[in-house]
């Protein structure tokens, strides 16, 4: 039963090690995109990306349906 006492502190410890392991996730992160609209919408998709369409054979016969959108900005 010695383990029972120790079971908090390692609790503890796991979580603070966690939460130390996602500080530097929360400080942001840099890039040299430009900023996302706040809301895309239908029209903002429909503008910047081209949709394509696929239905992918599995082995068992079942087709999976996909879309894919790609940039319409090569760039």
């Amino acid at each position: 039963m010695s383990h029972a006492k120790h079971r908090p502190a390692s609790v503890l410890l796991t979580a603070t090690l966690f939460l130390a392991c996602l500080a530097p996730v929360a400080t942001g992160q840099t890039s040299s995109k430009p900023a996302e609209p706040k809301e895309i919408t239908q029209a903002y998709i429909r503008e910047h990306y081209t949709k394509y369409e696929y239905k992918i054979a599995m082995r068992d016969g079942v087709k999976l349906f996909t879309a894919v959108y790609a940039p319409k900005d090569t760039s």
